[in-house]
């Protein structure tokens, strides 16, 4: 099996926008990726998708760890009206690959064409916070007109039904880029053809030979912060579904994208182990618990079953797409913190001791539930190994069919543990710790319930700073690990294999997109 470690910081990666400008005269980016299905902002759903359309177009922001936000189309934005209300005004010199200036007219009109129920958009569900948004995406005679408006050719004003905290970072998505609305109009779904598409990202799309690859040549009409680093990207599609290896190994692709068979084969080869590197998503693999029933209602039994695991010994031996170890149920993409990276073995015994069970006497067993594949087999071998040898805990797996399982998910009832996992919809603490840990939303039925985690989260969400907001978020975050009504196994995380010459790669967390900002080639 594959170490989740594989030399995640062995490259440099800058998560500020920004931090560095200017583009390298000449250079040309090569990339092996799967052909996209669609490069619509509206329609990505795969990586290599986001890649393009984020290469392509630009939002009004863009957003880093802890929901930070930094200039994009926009240069400034106010929030109003005790959080029910966004002012934007777009940067002077946002301009569309024909040379026009982007209007704010071009994101209403994206906004409502994302939202209308005909186009199917991924995640069209991210503009429900607009007043009349969901009613407007649900259809009908009488629905309402979501209240995003464009009171002059530069300014955006938006009205939400309620404050929300994460709109800004939700706003940083492809879903609220702005659109061509003459050549949608016009062309339909062939408006992303070569000839016809206008975008207004950094990049513009100069060929697309099906089956072949694709070319992205520097946009002369950007004008926004990130000026495009490199002459020309080009992508390459593997040849088949299982020549990837060897067209990364004969082409001049400096990046390659791995995953399943192709991922535990390139760390099966001694010449291409070194080149893989595995960067985090903002993604996690963890075990609830029934705080409602003993002994699993003892924090202090919780976190003794948590640092009795070694996570990279765990990830090791039971993922066989890339992993990394996970000390923190919110991924540090999103929300960095500090956090034990080792086993407390010693703590662990000490802890359950405390509680009353010193060497695990009188523990009764843990019933585990998950559902039936060979990655989850092996999850359960590890904890009920770990935690007998450590703990002396009795582990009974409850294993299940996926329907069961979900079902069994939906209404878990009286249970001990059970295998979850969640991943962001938007770079922001709000997408974990209010939409699954707030007392009146246990997203998962744990149980669990803290007044001043609530108390934390209403504070987060009443401020309109950004760094109250995030001081907020980060001691909600200490509240929730101190508790530990879930505990954290393994951090979802993309795979590339990286030529000797790329000097730094990143990527974006949650849509696992390549940021070719942060690429950086040798001379």
């Amino acid at each position: 099996m594959a170490s989740g470690g594989i030399a995640l910081a062995a490259i440099a990666s800058c998560d500020v926008p920004g931090s560095e400008t200017g583009g390298d005269d000449g250079q040309r980016l090569e990339l092996l990726l799967d052909e996209p299905a669609t490069i619509d902002p509206a329609l990505v759903a795969q990586p290599q998708e986001a890649t393009i359309a984020d290469a392509l177009f630009e939002p009004l922001l863009r957003v880093g760890e802890g929901g930070a936000t930094y200039p994009a189309a926009a240069d400034s934005w106010q929030i109003t009206d005790a959080g029910h209300a966004y002012q934007f005004t777009l940067a002077g010199g946002g301009r569309w690959t024909s040379g026009e200036a982007v209007s704010s007219d071009d994101f209403v009109w994206a906004w409502r064409r994302n939202l209308a129920p005909e186009l199917g958009a991924t995640f069209n569900y991210l503009l429900f916070p607009i007043r009349g948004a969901e009613s407007y995406a649900g259809g009908g005679r009488n629905r309402d007109e979501p209240e995003v408006r464009a009171p002059d050719t530069s300014t955006l004003r938006v009205h939400l039904d309620a404050p929300t905290p994460g709109f800004l970072a939700r706003v940083a998505t492809s879903t609220f880029a702005p659109l061509p609305r003459a050549e949608i109009e016009g062309t339909w779904a062939s408006w992303t053809e070569p000839i016809r598409i206008r975008s207004n990202g950094p990049y513009k799309l100069a060929q697309w030979d099906r089956s072949l690859g694709m070319t992205l040549h520097r946009n002369e009409h950007y004008g926004g912060p990130l000026p495009p680093r490199f002459r020309d990207v080009v992508i390459r599609f593997p040849r088949s579904a299982d020549s990837r290896l060897q067209d990364f190994h004969a082409s001049p692709a400096h990046a390659a994208s791995v995953s399943g068979s192709d991922y535990q084969s390139a760390l099966a080869n001694a010449d291409l182990r070194p080149q893989v590197r595995l960067f985090a998503r903002a993604g996690t693999w963890f075990i609830v618990f029934n705080t409602r029933k003993a002994p699993w209602d003892s924090a202090d039994v919780r976190r003794a079953l948590s640092l009795a695991l070694d996570r990279e010994a765990l990830t090791a031996a039971v993922f066989d797409e890339p992993t990394l170890p996970a000390q923190r149920v919110t991924p540090q993409t999103i929300l960095a913190a500090e956090s034990n990276p080792a086993p407390g073995v010693d703590e662990a015994r000490a802890l359950l001791a405390g509680a009353g069970y010193p060497n695990g006497e009188g523990l009764p067993p843990l019933r585990f539930t998950y559902h039936r594949t060979d990655q989850w087999d092996r999850l359960a071998a590890e904890l009920t190994r770990a935690w007998s040898d450590v703990l002396g805990l009795d582990v009974q797996p409850d294993v299940r069919e996926w329907r069961d399982f979900l079902d069994f998910s939906n209404a878990p009832g009286d249970f001990d543990a059970f295998r979850a996992g969640w991943t962001s919809e938007y770079r922001h603490p709000s997408n974990w710790l209010d939409d699954l840990w707030r007392s009146d939303v246990d997203f998962f039925r744990s149980g669990w319930a803290n007044a001043e985690f609530d108390r934390h989260l209403d504070t987060a969400a009443a401020s309109t700073d950004p760094e109250a907001q995030r001081a907020a978020y980060v001691a909600a975050e200490g509240l929730l690990e101190a508790e530990a009504p879930a505990i954290a196994i393994g951090q979802h995380a993309s795979a590339f294999l990286l030529k000797p010459t790329v000097s730094a790669f990143g990527i974006e967390p949650v849509s696992g997109a390549i940021d070719l900002a942060q690429v950086r080639l040798d001379a």
